[in-house]
C-alpha cells in the first residue's frame, strides 16, 4: 500500500473564537451597564445630599470594582487585535487601578501609608494609564471610537464635572462623590461599546 493511500486524519476544528468574543462582549456590557447604573445613584446621591459622608469611602469600592472589570472585559474583546502597546498600557491601567484601591483603603482606614499610594502616585498611573489605554482603543479599532474616548475622557471629565456641580454638592476633601454621574456615563459609554460589538458581528 503506497502512503499516498493512507487517509490522513480529519483536522479537529478550533473553537469557535468569535462566539467567545461576542460571549465576553455581552457579559462584558452586562458588568459595564451595572457599574454605570451604580455610579449615577453614587454620585446623584452626593448631590441631594451634599454634606461630607465619610462611609462614601467605602462605598465607593462598588461602583470601582465594576469599572475595573469593565476595563478588563474591554481588554478581552480586542484580543484579536491586541499588540504590545494595548497589552502594556492595559497593565500600567491595572497598576494605577491597584494604587488607587489601596489609598483608598487607607483613606478608610485612616493608614497615611496607604493613602500616599493614592495620590499622587496611584493617581497620576491611573490617569495616564486611561489616557493611553483610550489611544489603544482608538487605535485597535475593534470597540466604537466613543468607548474610547469615554476612557480617555473619565477623569478629566469628572474633575470638570464636580467643579461644575460645586455651587450646589460643595468639595470635600473626602466623603463626597459629586461627579459619580458623570463617571456613570463614561461606563455606560464603555459598555455600550461592548453592547454595539455583538450587536454588528
Amino acid at each position: 500500500m503506497s502512503t499516498a493511500s493512507i487517509s490522513r486524519p480529519a483536522l479537529v476544528p478550533a473553537p469557535n473564537s468569535s462566539a467567545k468574543l461576542l460571549t465576553t462582549a455581552r457579559h462584558g456590557a452586562t458588568i459595564g451597564f451595572i457599574g454605570a447604573a451604580v455610579w449615577f445613584l453614587f454620585g446623584l446621591e452626593s448631590i441631594l445630599r451634599p454634606d461630607q459622608w465619610n462611609a462614601r469611602d467605602t462605598i465607593w469600592f462598588v461602583p470601582f470594582a465594576f469599572t475595573v472589570l469593565t476595563f478588563i472585559y474591554m481588554h478581552r474583546v480586542q484580543q484579536p487585535a491586541r499588540n504590545a502597546v494595548e497589552r502594556y498600557t492595559f497593565y500600567a491601567l491595572m497598576i494605577g487601578s491597584a494604587l488607587v484601591a489601596l489609598g483608598n483603603t487607607g483613606l478608610t482606614l485612616n493608614n497615611p501609608t496607604l493613602s500616599k499610594l493614592g495620590f499622587p502616585t496611584g493617581a497620576i498611573i491611573w490617569i495616564v494609564g486611561m489616557l493611553l489605554y483610550g489611544i489603544g482603543i482608538l487605535r485597535a479599532k475593534v470597540l466604537p471610537k466613543y468607548a474610547g474616548w469615554a476612557l480617555i475622557l473619565f477623569e478629566p471629565g469628572s474633575i470638570l464635572t464636580g467643579l461644575a456641580l460645586s455651587p450646589i454638592a460643595p468639595l470635600h476633601e473626602r466623603g463626597g462623590y459629586s461627579a459619580g454621574v458623570e463617571k456613570g456615563l463614561a461606563v455606560f459609554f464603555m459598555a455600550w461599546g461592548m453592547r454595539a460589538l455583538c450587536c454588528r458581528r
